[in-house]
């Protein structure tokens, strides 16, 4: 998601608003009529004293209506007769802004109908779901992540600008637990939208990626240990923020919270240096992988997926292998890398999702990982995909097939091809 520049105080906007809108009370006008005639001779009555006018307080309620993060608000300004401008203005308790949120929380289903409401092909894609959905478990992860939605939502209550969107609130329709009765395969099924994933570096096989997002990360969860001495694109200017951070840290006289900023600045540069010239990444331009909340991966239960396990991500009638690889915060589901969002959208980018409406499947089949992690091999991804599938009852529709976009890494020299050359030349 993209930053958003921090907006004015909650309580001062609602209130300008408020009384930008209010007029004040108008004084009673006579009723319109006749001229009255002369006036006849009369005693002249005794002056009596003005009574002083009421206080200009507007009694009426009025609400306005704003959008912001999908969120529509409600805001009713009241008053009432305050003391003396000097009191009132020394007692906070004068001039108060009160918020309450009110958000409607979403059941899980697990209805073929609702499900081919947002995928008319379901049925069709994979003949074996009705059944398996008959016997389907709603996961405890659909009602956690929805408990870590609102959990986010609670502490960012004093910072409106930041506060999770209606979007990605309902970002997911249903998690279910699937088992085929006969080859006890199991499957999680998540019906949510697409985001986009940019993250992940490779200087072996991708020399040059685009890291202008403002979230990209040249990590995955999913890496694998070099195999060259290229140098990642992204590692000279995390080395010279070590520099410059453990420079500051020497220096004496610092303050304390600094001091702590910096520290913990260097442990965190220092971890990252080392996984640049360690390991190697995927890359969402073009490694097909779908990104999974932390609060659902490796969670010691069945039907928890891991890092490197195999998935299927279903839009129409076409079914696109791919697997888990790499984590995302704990209350945001439905994400996948830029390879898998550009065939469903080619306009996808950071700041154009693929899907915003909940009609993206994904199956992933936990516990089947490759060990030790290398990199992608799209032609055993997407055979081990079919597998997978095949053993929830088989699919009838297409089965993307990916092709290669990365440069071939450069085998290091060895021993016998030294000789090799050697020999070359002499003849």
């Amino acid at each position: 998601m993209a930053l958003r520049p921090l907006l004015p105080t909650f309580a001062a906007a609602l209130l300008a608003l408020a009384l930008a809108g209010c007029p004040l009370p108008q004084p009673p006008q006579p009723p319109a009529g006749p001229s009255p005639g002369p006036i006849s001779a009369a005693p002249t009555p005794e002056p009596q004293p003005t009574p002083p006018p009421p206080p200009n307080v507007p009694y009426k309620r009025i609400e306005l209506g704003r959008i912001f993060n999908g969120m529509q608000y409600k805001v009713t300004l009241e008053t009432e007769h305050g003391t003396t401008a000097t009191k009132d203005r020394n007692d906070p308790s004068s001039y108060v802004a009160e918020l309450t949120v009110k958000v409607r929380v979403p059941k899980a289903h697990q209805s073929i109908d609702e499900l081919e409401a947002l995928n008319p092909q379901l049925r069709t894609l994979l003949p074996a779901l009705p059944q398996l959905l008959e016997r389907a478990q709603v996961s405890p992860f659909y009602d956690n992540l929805y408990r870590l939605k609102l959990a986010n939502m609670q502490t960012n209550l004093n910072r409106l600008d930041v506060v999770l969107s209606r979007h990605n609130f309902y970002d997911t329709e249903t998690i279910l637990e699937l088992e085929h009765p006969e080859t006890k395969r199991r499957a999680l099924f998540v019906q949510a939208d697409m985001d986009v994933d940019e993250d992940g570096s490779d200087p072996e096989r991708v020399p040059e990626v685009d890291g202008s997002s403002l979230t990209y990360q040249p990590f995955t969860s999913y890496n694998w240990r070099r195999k060259t001495n290229a140098v990642n694109p992204f590692l000279p200017g995390r080395e010279e923020a070590l520099v410059a951070a453990e420079k500051e840290l020497a220096k004496p006289g610092l303050a304390a919270d600094r001091t702590k900023v910096l520290k913990t600045q260097v442990e965190k540069l220092k971890s990252e240096v080392h996984s640049l010239k360690t390991f190697s990444f995927l890359v969402g331009a073009v490694d097909p992988f779908i990104v999974l909340p932390f609060s659902v991966v490796l969670k010691k239960v069945p039907y928890s997926p891991g890092v490197g396990d195999y998935c299927a991500v279903i839009h129409g009638g076409t079914i696109y292998p791919a697997i888990v690889g790499d984590v995302g915060p704990t209350y945001k589901m439905g994400e996948a890398s830029l390879r898998i969002c550009k065939e469903i959208h080619p306009k996808s980018a950071s700041m154009f999702r693929p899907m915003s409406d909940l009609k993206i499947t994904y199956i992933v089949f936990p516990g089947t990982a490759d060990r030790p992690f290398g990199p992608p091999d799209l032609a055993k991804w997407r055979e081990r995909t079919a597998s997978l599938i095949d053993e929830i009852g088989g699919h009838t529709g297409k089965m993307f097939e990916w092709a290669d976009l990365t440069t071939p890494p450069q085998q290091p020299p060895t021993e016998g091809n030294d000789k090799a050359k050697e020999a070359e030349k002499e003849n």
